[in-house]
């Protein structure tokens, strides 16, 4: 039996979110939407519609730890007696506070001095992300369990296998089901090409370009045999091929465009900004700076641009 679909709202500009309901052989929920009312009464709406309530779940499964695929874990704990199972990498944004912290530090004090953008989009950015961190409840660390980013785990009476597929958020994971040829996909393969995030890098470690590892995931997920795709955000999708090869085109014109920028003299990331999203209102031109910066990642992967450091911003040349 396929995963039944409930969609719900985050208030957010990406829109609705997916949770997935398996209802045998015991009810088990695919993430956990936002911290909000609506998506609250959403989520007791699409379960009653299959004769169940939050107290009925017997586990809580997240693909991977962003606050519209997590949000609930904490209420939803504290109405259950649910199992929480989040991959290694996803567990501890789900039980410890700090871990919004150390990212909304690494912004303020690493990554916005760098980049070079006005004082007033510095402080957008900031503020958003400091919003974002209040959509989400943490859950009692006893009730959080944990899988391998590349193991297996049981999903409506069957095994499925969970892949470790990065580059939208470092911790991603994808559930497969090879025998029925099913992909729960989250957010690594959308309808439309999901956003690289800019994570600060674990201690003693560099930042991890993001949009080469979702390329590398690309290639790992355009292999596997699949009917149809669950993606976290939109509806159900076939031919997963044809859209990750239309994405893979697009992030390559996209990048031979930067890099068209960057020898024309374009060599900082505001200046960049104002050329690859000069399509944007000047307001919202920054929404743009992270598949911007992933482009460039591109291209220093390639050995096609370098960067440096100069008077404290991040400065591109070509090669």
């Amino acid at each position: 039996m396929p995963p039944m679909r409930l969609e719900l709202p985050t208030g957010l500009q990406v829109g609705s979110v997916n949770a997935y309901l398996f209802t045998t052989p015991e009810p088990v929920l695919v993430d956990a939407g936002i911290k909000s009312e609506a998506c609250w009464a959403a989520l007791e709406a699409g379960l009653a519609a299959h004769g169940l309530s939050v107290s009925d779940l017997a586990r809580v499964v997240i693909t991977h730890a962003h606050i519209d695929h997590y949000g609930l874990v904490g209420r939803i704990a504290a109405a259950s007696t649910a199992e929480i199972w989040a991959n290694e990498l996803s567990a501890p944004w789900l039980t410890d506070e700090s871990q919004w912290e150390t990212r909304y530090a690494y912004y303020r004090d690493a990554f916005l001095p760098r980049v070079g953008l006005p004082p007033e989009m510095n402080t957008l950015i900031l503020q958003g992300l400091r919003a974002m961190s209040l959509q989400r409840d943490v859950a009692p660390a006893a009730r959080v369990h944990t899988f391998p980013v590349d193991g297996m785990l049981a999903l409506g009476g069957l095994t499925w296998q969970s892949l470790h597929t990065p580059g939208h958020a470092s911790m991603q994971t994808i559930f497969y089901q090879s025998e029925t040829r099913q992909l729960l996909s989250a957010d690594m393969l959308l309808a439309t090409t999901p956003t690289p995030v800019v994570e600060g890098p674990r201690a003693g470690t560099e930042r991890v370009p993001a949009l080469p590892q979702f390329m590398r995931s690309l290639d790992l997920v355009e292999r596997l045999a699949v009917d149809v795709v669950y993606p976290g955000h939109g509806r159900p999708f076939q031919d997963h091929r044809a859209v990750i090869q239309r994405q893979r085109a697009r992030i390559w014109q996209r990048t031979a465009e930067c890099l068209h920028w960057v020898t024309a003299g374009r060599r900082t990331l505001p200046e960049l900004l104002d050329k690859m999203y000069a399509h944007r209102p000047l307001a919202t031109r920054f929404a743009g700076l992270w598949m911007l910066i992933g482009y460039l990642d591109l291209l220093i992967a390639n050995g096609q641009v370098t960067q440096r450091t100069e008077d404290g911003l991040w400065r591109y040349d070509p090669l």
